[in-house]
């Protein structure tokens, strides 16, 4: 039994370390077939500095190239960007109880004390725009633990997992 509750801890740990949490919403009544072609916002202001922008904006033209759109100067859509950094207290704790027991009376008292001081997350807002109507049509909202000074190679990285999982659900079906 021991053996099955440790397993079944460690499956929690590695599945909650790391995890992006992605909301989705879109208008309901757009045909998303129509958009073969893709572009920056003209005005984009990502809030990211100028190297983490640019590894961004390349991660985006390769995933969505991979999906089949096309980059262009001209196009059906354009991509717009925004981000935010937030802290958050670490939901890591040791818990700690006391107990005492004897014929048939048994007493304890536990609590938890957290671990490590808060944890920085990145906040991503991918938008898709119709370029003709200028009107919101698609958009997403992920979450990742995100360290500010963590080196290029691994920034890189966590911009592509995010977008991976930002564009899975793209384009939406009626049944999401």
């Amino acid at each position: 039994m021991l053996k099955y509750i440790n397993l079944l801890f460690l499956t929690v740990l590695f599945v909650s370390c790391g995890s992006t949490r992605v909301v989705y919403d879109y208008d309901d009544t757009q045909d998303f077939t129509k958009y073969q072609t893709f572009g920056f916002y003209p005005d984009l202001a990502t809030g990211l500095s100028e190297l983490d922008e640019e590894r961004l904006l390349e991660l985006t033209k390769s995933v969505l190239q991979a999906k089949g759109f096309e980059f262009s100067e001209n196009p059906d859509v354009y991509i717009n960007f925004n981000t935010a950094t937030f802290k958050r207290a670490s939901n890591n704790s040791i818990g700690v109880g006391v107990g005492s027991g004897g014929g048939a009376v048994n007493v304890g008292v536990g609590g938890a004390i957290p671990i490590g001081g808060p944890v920085t997350y990145l906040e991503l807002t991918v938008d898709l725009v119709d370029a003709k109507e200028n009107d919101l049509k698609w958009q997403a909202i992920a979450e990742q633990k995100f360290n500010q000074g963590a080196s290029p190679n691994t920034k890189k990285q966590i911009f592509e997992r995010l977008l991976l999982k930002i564009f899975k659900k793209y384009p939406p079906t009626r049944n999401e």
